[in-house]
């Protein structure tokens, strides 16, 4: 608001300064008219003077309305009322270089920055916290997931925290991907131990964060598994609206595709619609050319999906559309790629649960000795690698063998026992209750 004071002082081009010490001697001239000590020696801040010229200040405290009246010739209440048209016409304030309220802009503008500067994270702390947890998504393939799990809660924790303290837009989108990663890490494991409520919750929180950063991928990866965990719970048609969801997101590169691919053919399997299925196994099998993606491709580890991951989970939609044969090829296609990989890039957990299918795909076979061969190594398998995804495929093994097809064969009976032993200090049973239906229901 524009007084008359704050056009008056304008127009006389005064400064703090030479406001001050014009106020001071006014001050000393009425003391010896009127013998007022209180207007001897008197002052103002410079933060005052600013609040009476910018008029958004009320009444100023005796004695100053004495000094002002004389210093400017106009009663107190029209100093301080806004500037009416008539003094417009009479006052035309001059420019002028006003020292003292540059000095107050430049200070504010300085403690603003300062204040913002005080919350810039240095650059190689979120580069160490990135280069952390790639590591730690790449060691989740061969480190056991309770492990993992640990870790990546806490980064999850020191992502947030970091948030906190940043309001710079490049730092802020860096941190919201890690927190988004870790928290699909966390969701990964958390479904590994048989924790299954948690992991969606984790899941969701990925998904959130991928939102939030814009990032395709990381939308798409969380959506996938989403679709994995609804078709666990017994929810199929949720598991296809969430995989098609996942497959509308940018930026997802081949292997992100192929394995939504897989996802979605199980999901269809799940459902029973088997041409669906059968075509969505084809789509992840097809040449993934070079399109990659910042996560599936260049992270990898948990969050990429190699060959023969595509393999094993397609033998797994093959179980289920009671395919024997073709699951039984797609196991043995898995199997052959592992050997094949000299990078100890594919997880530990992909070969036992290839070889579990391939028991269950003998087993329909009614090759009893066959499959009770494939079955020992994932038999000799330490229980901190028995996620839920092995304990199901396995669970399913045993219910075959105390059917009708092995009924009162030693082998069969005393193979279905080793099994419920195992199941039973498997790391969902130990670490977290599995409360879900069997992905994988008994194939005739």
């Amino acid at each position: 608001m524009t007084t008359l004071f704050g056009a008056l002082v304008s127009q006389r081009g005064m400064s703090y300064r030479s406001f001050v010490k014009e106020y001071g001697r006014t001050g000393q001239l009425l003391f010896e008219e009127t013998g007022d000590s209180t207007v001897r020696g008197a002052s103002i801040t410079e933060a005052t003077f600013l609040r009476w010229k910018r008029g958004d200040s009320g009444r100023p405290r005796d004695p100053a309305p004495q000094i002002l009246e004389r210093m400017f010739n106009f009663p107190l209440p029209q100093l301080f009322a806004p500037l009416s048209g008539d003094q417009m016409a009479v006052i035309a304030p001059a420019p002028a270089f006003d020292e003292s309220d540059l000095r107050m802009t430049a200070r504010d503008a300085h403690a603003h920055a300062s204040d913002a500067a005080a919350h810039v994270l240095p650059d190689l702390s979120l580069d160490q916290l990135e280069d952390d947890l790639v590591r730690l998504v790449r060691a989740h393939t061969n480190t056991p997931p309770h492990l993992v799990y640990v870790q990546a809660k806490e980064l999850l924790g020191l992502a947030t925290t970091m948030l906190d303290r940043t309001q710079i837009l490049s730092q802020r989108g860096r941190l919201l991907l890690v927190a988004g990663q870790a928290s699909a890490l966390l969701g990964a494991c958390a479904f590994d131990l048989g924790s299954f409520p948690n992991a969606v919750e984790l899941l969701r929180a990925a998904a959130l964060y991928g939102q939030v950063a814009e990032h395709g991928p990381l939308q798409a990866y969380a959506y996938g598994y989403l679709a994995i965990l609804s078709y666990w719970s017994g929810n199929p048609t949720q598991a296809v609206r969430q995989v098609q969801r996942a497959q509308q997101f940018e930026g997802v590169g081949a292997t992100g595709q192929a394995r939504l691919a897989a996802i979605a053919a199980r999901a269809y399997a799940h459902l029973g619609r088997v041409p669906d299925a059968q075509q969505a196994i084809q789509l992840s099998l097809l040449d993934r050319g070079t399109a990659r993606d910042q996560l599936h491709d260049e992270i990898a580890g948990e969050f990429a999906f190699s060959p023969e991951r595509v393999a094993m989970s397609n033998s797994a939609t093959y179980l289920l559309i009671r395919d024997g044969a073709g699951a039984g090829a797609s196991a043995r296609r898995s199997l052959e790629l592992i050997a094949r990989n000299q990078d100890s890039t594919t997880p530990i957990v992909v070969a036992p649960q290839a070889s579990t299918d391939l028991a269950m795909a003998l087993l329909l076979r009614e090759e009893l000795d066959a499959a009770a061969e494939t079955l020992q190594p994932v038999l000799r398998l330490p229980r901190e690698w028995r996620g839920a995804a092995l304990v199901d495929r396995i669970t399913a093994v045993r219910r075959e063998l105390v059917g009708p097809a092995f009924q009162g064969t030693p082998m069969a009976s005393a193979l279905a026992e080793e099994i419920e032993d195992y199941t039973a200090v498997a790391a969902p049973r130990v670490l977290g209750p599995a409360t879900i239906r069997p992905a994988i229901d008994r194939a005739s």
